[in-house]
């Protein structure tokens, strides 16, 4: 079967299309035949070699390495104790990686059934960027309704789904970040009160004032840099901080005694750890899809691409120029 694989880290250019053995469901596994999988940036950081770097912390990744954690497609096979009945199902399942490729493996705790003839690119774009997005607000804290929400880089994948679930679970105001003014336009039409650019100079005195000088109550932050230590000042007493990505880096070390001057709390979100957690990720999944097919919810689907362009998936992604979620096609020429 034909998939995406880096045998060495490094820029998009690195992703080569591979002729591979079709993987074999061990166990309970499922094989989907891979309608559609979406692209992050997690894949990125893979292909970078950041995890496997010792400050992050969090393991590595082994070469070559066929990326992709998300995909939606039909059940093709089971293994020998896995559920026959699921053959021809059409699934979303969040992966351990491979799903750039023709066929993937998944853990059946980790993914939900779907109703037949659905846009499987919608639901490809659905697993990691939005299941990080409802643990954020269902995990790392609590949204209780009313509260108000800051979520930076909106038009992303992850900002974008995360408007429209504070939105579901009953936010008060929700502002947005985003760079350019057509990422501002679309955080907006998905459910953002307001927006703001924060390369502003003076983006939080906006936050504040859109907050009547209080600040947000809840910031949802992948940015990292200078952006870190500027959202202190829009964040309220007894604010919560949810850190789930660095994409400009870790920025300087944080004296954590300086929450207690406003009590307020700091937690980080690294999706792989909630694996163990499979209830937790299925409650998500299940969540996502429900309000989706309801039509509350919906990914904004930046590009489609077929498979044999991964790489360029990457360069769009990393030269921040998609609105929204770029996914895969591997049935497409």
């Amino acid at each position: 079967m034909k998939a995406i694989q880096f045998a060495e880290f490094g820029d998009h250019r690195v992703l080569k299309p591979v002729e591979v053995p079709m993987p074999v469901p061990e166990a309970d596994q499922v094989l989907i035949e891979v309608a559609s999988a979406g692209v992050n940036f997690v894949d990125i950081r893979e292909r970078r070699g950041t995890y496997n770097q010792a400050e992050t912390k969090v393991g590595g990744v082994s070469l070559p390495r066929t990326p992709g954690l998300q995909a939606m497609g039909k059940v093709v096979a089971v293994g020998p104790t896995g559920d026959a009945g699921l053959i021809g199902r059409e699934v979303l399942a969040l992966l351990s990686g491979g799903g750039y490729a023709q066929y993937a493996l998944a853990d059946p705790a980790m993914l939900v059934e779907l109703p037949a003839g659905i846009d499987a690119h919608v639901m490809a774009a659905l697993p990691l960027q939005g299941v990080t997005a409802y643990l954020t607000l269902t995990a790392s804290t609590v949204l209780r309704p009313g509260e108000s929400v800051l979520v930076h880089a909106a038009a992303g994948g992850v900002g974008s789904m995360a408007v429209q679930i504070a939105r579901k679970l009953g936010a008060g105001k929700i502002i947005a970040t985003a760079g350019t003014e057509a990422k501002r336009d679309l955080a907006r039409r998905l459910g953002a009160d307001a927006a703001v650019d924060y390369e502003a100079q003076d983006w939080t005195a906006q936050v504040l004032a859109l907050t009547e000088g209080k600040g947000v109550d809840i910031i949802l932050e992948s940015i990292g840099g200078d952006v870190f230590e500027q959202n202190f000042d829009c964040l309220a007493t007894f604010g919560r901080y949810v850190i789930y990505g660095s994409t400009r880096g870790p920025g300087k070390p944080f004296e954590p005694r300086r929450l207690m001057t406003k009590s307020q709390t700091m937690v980080g979100l690294y999706q792989p750890v909630f694996l163990a957690r499979p209830d937790v990720i299925r409650a998500g999944l299940a969540f996502l899809v429900e309000h989706t097919l309801g039509g509350s919810i919906r990914p904004e689907i930046g590009a489609i691409l077929p498979l044999d362009e991964a790489s360029e998936a990457h360069r769009l992604l990393e030269a921040r120029t998609v609105l929204g979620t770029v996914v895969l096609d591997p049935r497409a020429r």
